[in-house]
Formats: C-alpha cells, sequence, structure tokens
C-alpha cells in the first residue's frame, strides 16, 4: 500500500513539474514574442513614414526574404530595401490597416516560437492617382538580438501593378 501511495504522489509531483516547466516556457516565449512584435511593428510604423532606414534598423544583414512577387527569387537584405523603396516612391499615405498580429507557432510542437505574423489591408495612392487596398500576409522569424532574419510575405503583386497601369 505505501509503494502504491508512493507512487501516486511522485506521479503527480512529476505531472506538477512538467506543468510549471510548461507554464513558464510559454511566459518565456510570450515574452519573446511581445520583444519581436515590437520591431515588427516599428517597421511597418517607419515604412508608413517613408523611413526606409528606420525600417531597416529591425533587418538582421543576413536575413532571407521570400517576395510576394512572382518570379521574384532574390532573397537579400538589399533587394528588400530597394524592392520597399519602390512602392514608396511611387505611392502615397501608404498605410496598414485592421492590422491582425499573431505569434508564430513551430510547425512541428505546435507551441510558440517567438515569431510574428500579421494579417491587414496595405492602402495608399498610386501616383497617378489610383487608390489602393491590397490584401496582406506577413510571417518573421527572429535572431537571438530580436532582428528579423526571415520573411515571407504574400500579396497580389500582380494585380496591384495591374490597378495603377494606364488602361488601354
Amino acid at each position: 500500500m505505501v509503494l502504491i501511495v508512493s507512487s501516486f504522489l511522485t506521479a503527480c509531483a512529476d505531472k506538477d513539474k512538467k506543468e510549471d516547466d510548461a507554464s513558464a516556457k510559454n511566459a518565456d516565449m510570450k515574452a519573446l514574442y511581445e520583444k519581436n512584435l515590437a520591431v515588427v511593428k516599428s517597421a511597418v510604423s517607419a515604412f508608413e513614414k517613408k523611413d526606409i532606414d528606420g525600417w531597416a534598423a529591425g533587418i538582421a544583414d543576413s536575413v532571407i526574404w521570400s517576395s510576394p512577387a512572382y518570379g521574384d527569387n532574390v532573397t537579400t537584405k538589399a533587394h528588400w530595401k530597394e524592392s520597399l523603396a519602390s512602392y514608396l516612391s511611387n505611392w502615397n499615405d501608404l498605410k496598414l490597416t485592421n492590422p491582425n498580429y499573431l505569434p508564430g507557432i513551430d510547425s512541428a510542437t505546435h507551441e510558440f516560437d517567438g515569431s510574428v505574423r500579421f494579417y491587414g489591408i496595405w492602402v495608399g495612392t498610386h501616383k497617378s492617382g489610383v487608390k489602393t487596398a491590397d490584401k496582406f500576409y506577413g510571417t518573421y522569424d527572429f535572431n537571438k538580438d530580436n532582428k528579423i532574419i526571415s520573411g515571407d510575405e504574400y500579396f497580389d503583386v500582380g494585380g496591384l501593378i495591374n490597378a495603377v497601369s494606364p488602361k488601354k
């Protein structure tokens, strides 16, 4: 009987420790997510202000960027910066509306991993006068210094270009 009670108490203690460990890990990941979220929000704000250097401050030099443009396979920070500068020179009043920021999860464990993703609609006015609104999704991974090391972005680049191109 003593052996059964002892085994039961040990099992309960092990379960409590695992729950405490999981809770501590979740708290750590939530804190990491909050730090990384601040980086993403700062980058969005800088982009809206046409401050490309402010945007770049949160991006690691070794970043791998996945462009939303069909066939664009250049993955460097310089190319990402160049692509964003092109939007900034061709659009005014760019603003992210209806942002929905979410924590990323590890695809194997389905636990928070500190990454950040968000949905929203980028609105603005093209230099031709055409007002645009493009649905957007992006997901970002970070290094230990809270800089983006990987960015994957998705929106309808072709549709956006077609919308502002002169009609024949």
